[in-house]
């Protein structure tokens, strides 16, 4: 009897032994399929997540750029006004610098000197700044540095020999940043003229004689301004 006994003890005992690991895996499979599966919805929230952030960039990017082409003031003014680090802000500024330096200044040095040399200073702040803005575009930046030569060589209507040394300085910094560039050779051929001590030297006689015809049409058109109108008067 007491085999019996010992024997039906025993086999209870490896029963709930038994009983105990499978309890054991079943919880394990449990907590192993619920860790599964919080892994699996935790990458598919944050595949949406990406996608989303991603998708909005290139929404976002995209009506810059549609802005930036519609060509519009206050577009650019917008797109040129943010962070310089996106390449949309960055060619908006390079178009409003153009802007400055073509429409308000080149273009109004002959009718009115101080708003055309205006124009031609904020133009070359523009590009001067650009310049640092653009650092490693291949593209942008040597349109940047051509643009700010540009501007000191025009506003050499003030003081000639000056700014010519300062355009002649920065058409070499150009040619040796960005040899292969189109804006390099254009930048040659003005180094051509600038290293040539007579050609610079006639260019000096002549943008002399500019400021000088300009000045004599201003003093003349302040002269013209002070006479007053006698049409009203009696004879």
């Amino acid at each position: 009897m007491k085999a019996e006994q010992r024997k039906e003890l025993e086999t209870n005992t490896l029963a709930d032994r038994m009983g105990h690991v499978v309890q054991r895996v079943k919880t394990g499979q449990r907590r192993t399929m619920l860790i599964y599966f919080v892994a699996v919805a935790g990458l598919v929230i944050a595949t949406w997540v990406g996608y989303r952030w991603w998708y909005s960039g290139v929404e976002e990017t995209s009506v810059r750029w549609l802005n930036f082409y519609d060509g519009g003031g206050d577009y650019l003014s917008s797109l040129a006004g943010k962070d310089l680090s996106t390449p949309e802000g960055k060619a908006a500024r390079l178009q409003i610098a153009w802007i400055l330096y073509w429409d308000e200044g080149v273009k109004w040095i002959g009718a009115n000197q101080g708003r055309g040399i205006a124009g031609l200073k904020k133009a070359s702040e523009f590009y001067e700044e650009l310049v640092t803005a653009c650092e490693k575009d291949k593209v942008l930046q040597p349109q940047a540095m051509l643009g700010h030569a540009a501007c000191e060589e025009n506003l050499a209507v003030l003081d000639p020999a000056k700014r010519l040394r300062k355009a002649r300085d920065l058409y070499e910094e150009l040619v040796k940043k960005h040899p292969e560039s189109a804006e390099a050779n254009f930048a040659r051929e003005r180094l051509e003229i600038l290293n040539d001590a007579k050609k610079t030297e006639k260019l000096v006689a002549t943008y002399t004689t500019i400021d000088q015809v300009l000045r004599i049409r201003l003093m003349a058109e302040l002269q013209r301004m002070k006479v007053p109108n006698l049409k009203g008067l009696p004879k």
